[in-house]
Order: C-alpha cells, then structure tokens, then sequence
C-alpha cells in the first residue's frame, strides 16, 4: 500500500517505522529539516520538507497514487484540513486524522462521509481517559487491556518483594494458582531484557510481567504478584486541560471524590463552573502547601496530566514522597519510563502510544478484531477465523514458534481455552496471539482466506 503521513513526531514516526517494516510504501512530511534528517538515517521512507496542507509538498509526496493519508501533525485544524485536501483534490480512500480539541466530537457525526468525510479519527485525550478509567479499577497495574469482549485481561504488573510467586519457575506456578487463573505473556526483566518465558524461567521481585486473566479473576491473579484489589475512592488529577475534562467524565462516580490543581486562574475557573461535585484548586502543582491543603497524603491515586513532562514527573514524586498510595503520570516522551518507575511512580500514561496503536488498530482490522503494542518488540492482537482461512484444520502448535509467536488464548463460543495444546483451529474461534512484531506478516498471511478457485 501506499500511505502519506504528515507529521513526522512521535506519532507520525512509529506509525512509518512499524508501517514501513510491513513493505508499506511511507511517504512522510514535515516541516522540520532536522527532524527528516532523524528519520531518513533511521526508516526506509521518503521523506519530504514541506507543509502539510502544501499542494506541491502533497504531490511530491506521491499523494496521488497513495491508499491512506495519516495526518498526525501537532494542529488539529491542519490535520483535518490535510484530510479534506486528500478527499476532494486526490480521492484518497482512507484518510486519518489526530484530533486533540474535545469540541471537535461534540457534533457526533462531524467526521461523516456526508460532512468532513475522515474515515477515522483518533483522539489521544479519549484514550488516555480510557486508560486511567481501567487503571483506576486495578490498582498497581501498569496497563490493563480488555481482550475479546472483555473476557480476558491482559495486565501488565511489577512483581512485588514478597509476592507468592517470586522465585519460582514457571513450571511449578500451578502449586500457587491451582485454578489455572493466570498465563504469563512476556515480562521485562531488571535489566530491560525482554522475555518470553519457558518453564525453567523463574519471575523474580522488581520485574515486570504482562500476563492473562479472565476478567472476573483479577483480584485473584493480582495478589499473586503481592497487589491487593480495591477500586480507588480519592484521586487527585494534577492540571486541568482537556485530558483531565475527559478523565473527570469518564471515571466520575458519586463514590469516587475528585479534587484537581490547576494553575491557570481562567482554567480553574471554568472547571469549578462546568464540574459538579469536583474541587478545583488554582495554584502550583509544584507547591507543596497546595498539595498538602487537598489532602494528598489520603489519596489512593494522584495523576499528573499537564502538558509539561517535566512538571508531570516532579508532582508525581512530591505526591509520593507526601503519602499518595498511587501515582500515575502523563509522559509525551516515554523513553525513561523504566527509571521512573524505579523512582516510585507507578503507571505511566503515553498519550502518542495510545494513538498509535489506535491507528494501527484501524489499519490492520480486517480479521484482527484487537491489536495493542506494548513496546517496540511485543503485540498482542485477537484474529477470527474465516471460514475458509488458510488456518482452519491447523494444529495450534503448528502455529507457534518459540520466542516468537504464542497462542496464549482460543475462545471457542463461550468456552476459553488458555495455552491450548493440539488443539484444531475451527471457523470462528477467536486466537489471542502474543507475538514478536516481525512475525505479525507471516500470521496474517496463515489466517487469510483462500483464493475462490481452492475453496
């Protein structure tokens, strides 16, 4: 396929990585020299300086022959117009864009084929809500990831000092979960090795393990690596732009008291006017008195979500050092996410990742009904089988590939069977893989259907 990204940050950057690794054609443009420079000693794409509402630079950018625009650049109104320039002037089948404004979705059907007709819109202030919403449930977990209907969890979690299954290979796990409840995916170790584990392989404190749970199991699965369940009732978000509204409205709850920081005096007002039952405070995230008068020693969680990366991490570790059980911060840039946590804050929320799995999502739906990356190696996607896929009669075992690709889940009607063995692949299951990212072409070519003339 041929797709133009506009944009080249860190969105529009992994989405030509991860794109052009899969043989797409990437045509990327930007109007920073030195950040094209960046990519072209990285990526294999073309890249163009230009703007991106630039006829000449869209052209260059061989527009006119492209299947997909991704406008990901840090505007809005740049990215939808771009879409609208792809539509009218160049027919683009698929346009994509990144929309940040909240009073952009509050006409439902703005983006529709009779209106701006964008075939799909990202919004990374939704997806975070929705992250902190999940995370908010399962305390002390890094990510949480509803699977296939929401039967499954995936969750991602540090392993506490005293945790039961600490020390302990793998094989020997059903000595402590003798239901069955969990199956561990990968974990990252404290060196930042990541691992897809056998059963000689042995979960020691301080690692972080990714792994599988049905959903009403994850109060039990999470005291295995030593987390007590119980949903968070005082939260303190710090800052209060649009991430924080979308927060707020997601995770209000006349059992949960919310209380925010905002610094900007306008801002703190509005919110006081718009919000009922929230407490606003206006003053300095940074202030300790100001985070000692909202009571942050009894908050179950404090989530910094200003737009300052800086300021995010700083809170987060004065809130801790102040007695938050919990604290979660926003990152635009996500690179010393392992220093942080070993720093004491315990979830970090990355808006760009959030959006670029969202946009990959979309891209790759076809049979994958799920995709959601956790990092630069890993994926964990959710494929249906066709009726006349290649993969029906197959041997789940036939299809895994040790330290590469692992069939962690097949759900079958309502029936859930975790790490099957021999097991035949039938039309209409569901196969919840774990998987290294350069083995996602060789399983999509395995589920595809078969040519007319072979069935």
């Amino acid at each position: 396929m041929k797709v133009v990204i506009l944009g080249a940050g860190k969105v529009g950057y992994e989405l030509a990585k991860v794109l052009s690794l899969e043989k797409n054609d990437v045509s990327l443009i930007d109007s920073s020299l030195e950040v094209l420079n960046v990519v072209s000693d990285k990526l294999d794409v073309k890249t163009i300086y230009g703007l991106a509402t630039d006829i000449n630079s869209l052209k260059e950018a061989d527009i006119e022959q492209a299947d997909i625009l991704i406008a990901v650049t840090s505007s809005d109104e740049v990215n939808i117009t771009a879409c609208q320039l792809a539509n009218i002037l160049f027919n683009v089948p698929t346009k994509i864009a990144r929309v940040n404004n909240q009073s952009y979705f509050l006409n439902a059907d703005l983006f529709n084929s009779d209106k701006l007709n964008i075939d799909f819109v990202v919004s990374p202030a939704s997806e975070i809500s929705k992250s902190v919403k999940r995370n908010i449930s399962i305390p002390g977990a890094l990510d949480v990831i509803p699977c296939v209907n929401n039967k499954l969890r995936v969750i991602g979690v540090v392993c506490k000092k005293n945790a039961p299954i600490v020390d302990i290979q793998l094989k020997y796990i059903s000595t402590i979960d003798k239901d069955s409840l969990i199956t561990v995916l990968y974990l990252k170790n404290m060196k930042g090795q990541i691992i897809f584990p056998g059963k000689n392989d042995v979960i020691h404190a301080g690692d972080e393990v990714y792994f599988l749970c049905p959903t009403n199991k994850v109060s039990e699965a999470m005291s295995f690596f030593g987390h007590t369940f119980s949903e968070e009732s005082n939260i303190i978000l710090i800052g209060g732009g649009n991430i924080s509204q979308n927060v707020i409205k997601a995770i209000s709850n006349p059992l949960i008291n919310i209380k925010v920081i905002e610094k900007d005096t306008r801002t703190a007002e509005l919110l006081s006017e718009n919000l009922n039952n929230i407490e606003v405070l206006n003053g300095d995230t940074l202030d300790l008195e100001i985070l000692n008068s909202v009571g942050i020693s009894n908050s179950g969680i404090a989530i910094s979500l200003t737009s300052d990366d800086k300021i995010n991490i700083l809170s987060c570790l004065l809130a801790k050092k102040l007695g938050a059980k919990r604290v979660s911060a926003i990152l635009n840039d996500s690179s010393y996410a392992d220093l942080l946590y070993s720093l004491g804050i315990n979830s970090i929320l990355d808006s760009k990742a959030a959006s670029v799995s969202k946009i990959l999502h979309y891209l790759k739906k076809g049979n994958i009904e799920e995709v959601t990356e956790f990092n630069d190696e890993i994926e964990v996607i959710v494929i249906e089988v066709s009726d006349n896929s290649h993969a029906v009669g197959s041997l789940s075992d036939d299809i895994v590939s040790k330290n590469e690709t692992y069939i962690s889940a097949i759900i079958r009607n309502d029936d859930i069977f975790i790490m099957p063995k021999k097991m035949l692949i039938a039309s209409g299951d569901k196969i919840l893989f774990t998987l290294k990212k350069q083995s996602l072409d060789k399983i999509l070519k395995l589920f595809q259907e078969k040519p007319k003339y072979l069935t």
